[in-house]
């Protein structure tokens, strides 16, 4: 006697069933897969990231202003911000951006930002008092 004629009926439509679930199932988590990778490749590609500029800040009341390549940039009182000692800070004025009046050179991150009336502005989002120098 051979194998299938051992097995009871329907056995090897049972089987053929389960494997084509397992192969659909198989195959919805590639394609599943697929469209994770996809969408996070769009996202880093076109979606806003910091972007790191060094520039001369100058500090005013409890805000400064730093010019990079033809854009102005405020700093306000509200930006996270790392000590010299590289402790992040997420309130309080900088420490590097002190006295008023100074000019300090400073490493600070930007976003740009889209508005809801089609316009658009760059943010800073953090400043690094590590290795800022006063100029004057």
């Amino acid at each position: 006697m051979t194998q299938t004629e051992l097995a009871p009926e329907g056995a090897s439509t049972s089987a053929r069933r389960t494997r084509s679930v397992v192969l659909v199932s198989i195959g919805a988590v590639v394609i599943l897969v697929l469209v994770a990778v996809a969408a996070y490749q769009a996202g880093t590609k076109h979606g806003n990231r910091v972007r790191a500029l060094t520039g001369t800040a100058y500090v005013g009341a409890h805000q400064a202003s730093v010019k990079v390549a033809g854009w102005s940039y405020g700093i306000r009182q509200d930006v996270t911000w790392i000590d010299q000692d590289g402790t992040s800070h997420e309130d309080g004025w900088p420490a590097c951006l002190a006295p008023l009046g100074a000019t300090v050179r400073v490493r600070f991150g930007e976003i740009s930002v889209n508005g809801p009336l089609d316009d658009s502005w760059r943010e800073v989002v953090w400043v690094d008092c590590r290795g800022a120098t006063r100029v004057r």
